[in-house]
């Protein structure tokens, strides 16, 4: 090798912050291929591996030499392998979203290299007073589908508040895709009630799904803005949950939500909230969060643990107790006794 280049070269690796941005590079690209190769049938087709001409035919290529670039990114990365033709999954994370339970994975790809990408790629133009994304229609069906990462620990949490026995009514206000339902009635196996949705598509999709548990008879589904939908006749409920959903309403009109909720609970209910709070500098995965919370019409950013707190003590809550999910991090249950 001729040795002016390996002092220019020399003195490129010296450039300040190369090699941490470049080490950075790598996860990057690593997302945007899974990205591409999940919206292009690439993971599932090589479920079982296959050439080049059978991919070629099986997910209708008209342009071979995207298909080659992007077989050539996935054997860069180790997400694929090559033997006598055949391409086949070799990462672990490629064959978990080519699983049958790989959808909640795929879902939380597919939301950042898309609308959690864009919230940064066009925060200098909004910032400086540009439009903000208006695309919370499109995406509640793939937020409900990631939402799912969570479920392990509200399920614990859910069941924490439920008793074993007796009758008992619940409301899920935001209720996505249908789980907290489906796991208070695993709680209690007389639990009934209602869930609420402002997404009309995911009042369908919880729909469905609790017709496929089986619990269709048992909960009703509502789509629509629950300030116009129930009302203090319609309530006497033993629990109200409402999870990630403090930042589609508004700070100035939350003690007003709150006073509805709680006009909704019985005389020994109470109010289950869980929520992203500000990250105050040491939640990375919080503050990632109010960055796209802030760059989209019709949501907020997160909120401050000590206003709600307030708010609920206002609107005439008597007992407030908070839980921590995780150490160093932002994610908190709070239950309002009424």
């Amino acid at each position: 090798m001729n040795i002016r280049y390996l002092i220019s070269g020399y003195k490129t690796v010296r450039i300040p912050g190369l090699w941490p941005v470049m080490r950075d590079l790598l996860p990057f690209l690593r997302m945007h291929y899974l990205y591409a190769a999940l919206e292009t049938g690439l993971l599932p087709a090589l479920r079982t591996g296959a050439t080049r001409e059978t991919l070629i035919a099986k997910l209708r290529v008209q342009r071979p030499q995207l298909l080659d670039a992007l077989l050539d990114m996935g054997l860069a990365l180790k997400e694929l392998s090559l033997r006598n033709s055949v391409f086949s999954l070799k990462g672990n994370r490629s064959k978990a979203l080519a699983s049958q339970d790989g959808d909640v994975l795929a879902a939380l790809i597919q939301a950042n290299a898309t609308y959690y990408r864009d919230s940064y790629r066009h925060l200098a133009a909004r910032m400086g007073g540009a439009p903000l994304g208006d695309d919370l229609d499109e995406i509640g069906e793939l937020v409900a589908r990631f939402s799912k990462i969570g479920e392990p620990i509200l399920r614990s949490f859910i069941h924490s508040l439920i008793p074993a026995a007796g009758v008992f009514r619940i409301l899920d206000v935001g209720c996505g895709s249908g789980f907290v339902l489906k796991t208070a009635r695993e709680a209690n196996n007389k639990a009934t009630g209602a869930g609420i949705d402002a997404d009309s598509k995911v009042a369908d999709q919880a729909r469905n799904n609790l017709a496929k548990w089986g619990l269709q008879n048992s909960f009703d589904i509502l789509a629509g803005d629950i300030r116009a939908q129930i009302d203090a006749r319609q309530g006497g409920f033993d629990l109200i949950t409402a999870f990630n959903l403090i930042y589609y309403v508004v700070p100035e009109e939350r003690p007003e939500f709150f006073s509805l909720l709680r006009s909704l609970l019985s005389p020994h209910g109470r109010l289950a909230l869980v929520n992203n709070f500000q990250s105050k500098g040491k939640d990375p995965m919080a503050a990632n969060l109010n960055i796209v919370n802030c760059s989209l019409k019709r949501l907020t950013a997160l909120p401050n643990l000590e206003d709600i707190k307030s708010q609920l003590t206002g609107c005439g809550f008597q007992r407030i107790q908070f839980t921590r999910f995780m150490p160093r991090n932002e994610f908190y249950g709070i239950t309002a006794y009424a």
